[in-house]
């Protein structure tokens, strides 16, 4: 059972590192990414826009770009990416990981609060929220 589970997380990352690994070569554009929906229907960005372009900037060692493309996201992702890392290796061995805390039903909507107002933040046309807005 646990090998089945190691076997699955290790595929898991395979996956993940063939696909930083061509966004490293081929750029956000030619991963044929049919880009945000949401802002395919109403102009507007949303909380995950900029995420493609802040990640090859990452990989290129260029963070302050990655945080000029979504500052938030460029917050939270490592601190899933851990926090998911933990989980995974907790899940092989068959125990429960404490990595997350344990912030509750107010937590989660302080962080949709924050998420719910970055959204509406870098939709504003004004300086400075226009340093929120993707490049």
């Amino acid at each position: 059972m646990k090998k089945d589970r190691a076997l699955g997380v290790v595929i898991g990352a395979l996956v993940l590192a063939f696909l930083a690994f061509q966004l490293a070569q081929r750029g956000p554009a030619g991963l044929g990414y049919p880009g945000c929906p949401f802002r395919g229907l109403t102009g507007l960005n949303c909380p995950g826009c900029g995420m493609t372009r802040a990640t090859y900037a990452t990989l290129h060692g260029e963070i302050g770009l990655a945080f000029r493309n979504n500052a938030l996201g460029m917050i939270l992702l490592p601190l899933l990416a851990v926090g998911f890392g933990v989980q995974g290796f907790a899940w092989i061995r068959g125990k429960r990981a404490e990595f997350w805390p344990k912030i509750g039903t107010r937590g989660v909507w302080i962080v949709l609060g924050i998420v719910g107002l970055f959204w509406i933040l870098r939709n504003i046309p004004q300086w400075p929220f226009t340093l929120l807005a993707p490049l």
